[in-house]
């Protein structure tokens, strides 16, 4: 507390001669809340910043003048969205799957029955064999049957083909977008140090990430770090040249579809003109080496912790599975 006079939520107006609560003369911030007392002295003057940042594990959308905790979603409850700093954890209830953030009910399945008087389709939740229900007797034996079901086997079969053949041919074609990115994403000196796993595991990320679009979310990709990782102090990642550079493989070129530095660097309140010149001088410097050491001087007391959160915000986890190589033990 900055006050002597007032609880932590307000601050002492020497005009009107009372305590005042902080919201009634600011606005709240999403993803912020007050600090003690707003960060005024009991004589006007400034001790510290209005806002702090909430925590890892709570939120605030904007509704609440202190950080909520997040909500957890229960077995065997799907989380759709997991919790940022500026929301909370969406959870889909039984019956719902997982849509680009959402939950939307399940959709019922077709089932094809087949009678005397021709086939008709009916909605339920299991797909049944074909059957004859007008008169279950002559469907014993019945070579009409026989060679229905001869039919949707066959087009299962020719399906499942097709299905693997697109499926191969997409890979190819990502495959070759990969080397055409890899020439563009950092300069030549950090792509001789990379060895070949990282650019397997760089093809891998993309084909993941672009895959998992429609994906269901099982939980929440904090999960992923040690407590050790996500306390560490953010220039560790500067110093591990091994996860550093696998985030520059990930997080560097501009790829349609996919967030990328420049949209990190604008969550750590970088202007659109610096992010455009460390775009510029891309051959060079790595932007995400650039923005980290901004960071790491601007917020020295920012965490592993913090980038997770960032990077979770525009849907990169991906780039928190790199993070969590981190080892569990590390210095200050």
């Amino acid at each position: 507390m900055t006050s002597e006079r007032c609880l932590d939520d307000s601050f002492w107006n020497r005009n009107q001669y009372k305590c005042q609560l902080c919201e009634t003369e600011n606005e709240i911030i999403k993803g912020f809340e007050f600090s003690p007392n707003c960060g005024l002295s009991d004589n006007g003057d400034t001790l510290a910043r209005m806002y702090k940042q909430c925590n890892y594990g709570t939120f605030n959308d904007g509704s609440f003048v202190k950080c909520q905790r997040c909500k957890s979603c229960p077995s065997p409850q799907l989380t759709a969205s997991i919790c940022s700093a500026t929301s909370d954890a969406v959870c889909c209830k039984e019956g719902e799957q997982v849509s680009q953030g959402r939950c939307i009910d399940r959709p019922l399945q077709t089932t094809v029955i087949t009678t005397e008087s021709g086939p008709f389709a009916t909605t339920a939740s299991v797909i049944d064999h074909t059957t004859s229900i007008a008169n279950p007797a002559a469907s014993v034996f019945n070579p009409t049957n026989i060679s229905v079901t001869g039919i949707f086997v066959c087009a299962g079969i020719v399906s499942t083909l097709t299905v693997i053949y697109l499926l191969m041919l997409i890979r190819r074609r990502r495959t070759r977008r990969f080397n055409e990115e890899l020439k563009n994403c950092c300069n030549e000196a950090i792509r001789g140090k990379l060895p070949k796993k990282n650019i397997a595991e760089f093809v891998s990320y993309n084909l993941i990430k672009e895959s998992s679009k429609n994906d269901h979310v099982t939980g929440s990709s904090y999960n992923l770090l040690a407590p050790e990782v996500q306390d560490a102090p953010l220039k560790t990642v500067l110093n591990n040249l091994d996860v550093l550079e696998e985030l520059v493989l990930v997080l560097d070129p501009d790829i349609s579809g996919a967030k990328n530095t420049r949209h990190l660097a604008a969550q750590c309140s970088f202007s659109f003109v610096w992010i455009n010149y460390a775009y510029s001088m891309k051959d060079h410097k790595s932007p995400l080496v650039a923005v980290l050491e901004g960071v790491v001087t601007k917020n020295p007391d920012w965490t592993v912790g913090h980038l997770a959160g960032l990077l979770n915000s525009i849907n990169r986890n991906d780039a928190v599975e790199i993070l969590a190589k981190l080892p569990a033990i590390v210095e200050n």
